[in-house]
């Protein structure tokens, strides 16, 4: 028996190169690292085109239902005072089937929930256009409340004025 151990030929295997002894990567760790990196470049551009306005315009279009007619009241700019007066600007925009007139009713109220002033205001709406207002109102009360109602709709602005406070709170202490 050992006589025919002695005629096959014995094969060893090849001496490993050093550059080979190390860990072996297979092929399924190169494709995790590359779905991980595809994962990350997507994220990445996901929140560059998400801080553009004009995509989040788009996005919000898409997916929120806009009745065909309907008005948008808002403030152009924030209520300020001057002069003891609220200054209050307003912008309306109708969209859709237009009417001849609009009115908005814009009162100050203190914190109690007393009307401190009050003014009713008339415009004449252009199709998908901003139509602007300012109102003045006088100003008593430095805590006041800022109200808009467009009426004969359900659309409502509110703004509050604060009265500064002492950044010392020890200095309105007795």
């Amino acid at each position: 028996m050992t006589a025919l151990l002695g005629k096959l030929p014995v094969h060893s295997p090849p001496p490993r190169s050093p550059r080979r002894a190390g860990r072996r990567r297979g092929p399924g760790r190169r494709r995790t690292t590359v779905a991980a990196a595809a994962v990350l470049a997507v994220l990445v551009a996901g929140l560059l085109v998400w801080t553009q306005p004009a995509v989040r315009l788009a996005l919000r279009q898409t997916f929120t239902r806009i009745p065909a007619d309907y008005d948008e009241l808002y403030f152009t700019q924030s209520p300020t005072t001057a002069g003891g007066q609220a200054v209050i600007p307003l912008s309306v925009v109708q969209h859709g089937t237009p009417t001849a007139t609009l009115q908005l009713r814009v009162s100050l109220t203190t914190p109690g929930g007393a009307v401190t002033g009050s003014s009713t205001v008339t415009l004449v709406p252009k199709p998908d256009t901003a139509v602007g207002t300012t109102v003045r109102l006088p100003l008593t009360e430095p805590d006041a409340q800022v109200q808009v109602a467009l009426l004969g709709h359900d659309q409502a602005l509110h703004y509050r004025f604060q009265a500064t406070a002492s950044p010392d709170p020890k200095a309105s202490t007795p």
